[in-house]
């Protein structure tokens, strides 16, 4: 992976040296077998994902698990499995397309090979004088993104959990989770729903009592993981390291010890740095354990996420967990890391 800017420069600056390989747990490197060819990770170009993509290279989590990792950007919530559907791709780490088992049904020769963050780092905010609850969106307007989104998706599915009918509400396509946010904040819409990492602004807005979908919605998988089936077939041994290196980046993201490294490799990323915004997805990650350093997803999270996208009507059919998934990296990967 070529890097960004100076490693030992990166390290030295938030005092970790060397503090990646304890974070590891691990007492030699694991070396992934017979790799040449360097394993292409697709990535979107967003904020969150080159802080990852940045966490990742600075830390020396691929050089520990001996990946040769080529991380190729694409732009768009589909592109990573557009690239990967037409061979210009391997595997994507960390996704929040929510059609992945759509493309799949429709012939898409990728498969699910574990997740990413497990819990939904959304919530719905409000501006202080309105909605209260999510029963007081009724007759409203919540800005969610395009229909079928994954705002949309992870809205509609929260208020169904919660018993309310979301044909009541109007929900409105504000375009991105920051633009919906801003859109409440410019008193254009009702509420939205959004990212944690408005949990710290200073904009007024409130956060609605039961509107936290990581407590909501504590069995849907925010981000899956998939990859090709040419990848799962050819470059088994690549995917365990790939997936080892993130398992144990997100066990160090989750610890106390994380905070440094995570605002330095996020200001690097960040034209503008938002102290306010680092802080609140640190946070989150700290105490609510939004990852896991196993990766692997069993049938009964696959059979909800399919029972769930059959509900919103954007998944036709529920088909066998082989035909869809393979756990078998993610597996191994998380012997590794013990």
């Amino acid at each position: 992976m070529t890097p960004t800017f100076s490693r030992r420069r990166f390290l030295r600056g938030v005092g970790l040296l060397g503090a990646s390989v304890a974070a590891s747990g691990l007492a030699a490197p694991y070396l992934a077998r017979g790799a040449n060819a360097p394993i292409r990770i697709v990535s979107n170009p967003g904020l969150e994902n080159a802080t990852l993509n940045a966490l990742m290279d600075e830390l020396g989590y691929f050089k520990r698990f001996g990946v040769n990792a080529q991380i190729v950007e694409i732009p768009g919530v589909h592109g990573p499995l557009d690239a990967m559907a037409a061979g210009a791709g391997d595997v994507c780490m960390v996704s929040g397309y929510n059609l992945v088992l759509s493309r799949i049904a429709h012939g898409a020769r990728v498969k699910i090979v574990g997740a990413g963050m497990k819990r939904c780092a959304l919530t719905v905010f409000a501006r202080p004088d309105g909605a209260t609850t999510l029963a007081d969106l009724k007759h409203k307007t919540v800005a969610v993104g395009p229909e079928r989104g994954l705002l949309h998706s992870l809205m509609v599915q929260l208020l169904k959990a919660r018993g309310i009918d979301y044909s009541q509400v109007r929900f409105v396509d504000k375009g991105s989770n920051d633009d919906c946010h801003a859109a409440v904040v410019k008193g254009e819409v009702d509420a939205s729903c959004s990212s944690i990492s408005h949990l710290n602004d200073r904009d007024g807005l409130v956060v609605i009592n039961d509107g936290n979908m990581w407590q909501a919605l504590p069995h849907c998988i925010f981000q899956t993981a998939y990859a090709s089936d040419d990848a799962i077939r050819n470059k088994h041994d690549d995917m365990v390291a790939v997936m080892g290196a993130y398992g144990a980046l997100y066990e160090f993201l989750m610890s106390p010890d994380s905070r440094d490294a995570f605002f330095a490799a996020r200001k690097h990323a960040q034209k503008r740095f938002d102290a306010e915004s680092a802080q609140a997805i640190w946070q989150f990650n700290e105490t609510q354990r939004p990852y896991s350093k196993d990766l692997s997803l069993t049938e009964a999270d696959i059979a909800y996420l399919q029972d769930m996208y059959i509900g919103l009507g954007s998944l036709d059919r529920k088909q066998d967990f082989a035909e869809v998934a393979d756990m078998s990296a993610a597996r191994e990967a998380a012997k590794l890391l013990g």
